[in-house]
């Protein structure tokens, strides 16, 4: 009888260390890749929209994530901001600085089920000032400075995408296939 029980025993042991081994080899293989996207260009006016996209391994959106921007300035001044990014993995910051060269370090510090990663991005911000002449009828609060067309591009502007496919500038650097 005896025999038996430290039988038993020695198997409710041997499932409990089993069981421990399991979850911990979970936990350290478990995670899934992720990838850090900056998606705004690294010329921007003040005030425009600082744009990242958070995403796992197989390219899904990591939404309601938390996403660290360290800001430094040309004179190594830094400045932190954290966002939280949409059920699209994407997360926006208004950049309120001024005009300048800024270095943006961005982190994701990962959790339970995503491991850490971070992009970083040199980033010009451009004041435009507009001259009192100006009326709110011409005023395109969308339009942004394309480095690589060396202009504004102005909302309702249709341009043909590297896809071969046409788009239309819908603001705030957003596009829509048309």
């Amino acid at each position: 009888m005896n025999k038996n029980k430290l039988i038993f025993a020695g198997l409710i042991i041997i499932i409990a260390l089993m069981m421990v081994g399991a979850s911990s080899a979970f936990s350290l293989f478990g995670k899934q890749q992720t990838k850090l996207n900056i998606t705004s260009s690294d010329t921007i006016y003040q005030g425009d929209e600082f744009k990242i996209n958070l995403t796992n391994d197989k390219g899904e959106a990591i939404g309601n994530a938390t996403i660290n921007i360290l800001i430094t300035n040309d004179d190594g001044l830094n400045e932190t901001k954290n966002i939280t990014t949409n059920e699209s993995g994407i997360a926006n910051l208004t950049v309120d600085k001024d005009a300048g060269k800024y270095v943006f370090n961005c982190t994701y510090a990962g959790d339970d089920d995503f491991e850490p990663s971070n992009a970083t991005q040199n980033l010009t911000v451009i004041y435009e000032e507009v001259s009192s002449d100006d009326s709110d009828s011409n005023y395109d609060p969308g339009a942004f400075y394309s480095a690589q067309e060396g202009r504004v591009i102005y909302t309702g502007e249709v341009h043909d995408g590297p896809d071969g496919n046409r788009y239309r500038h819908l603001g705030y650097n957003e596009w829509q296939m048309v």
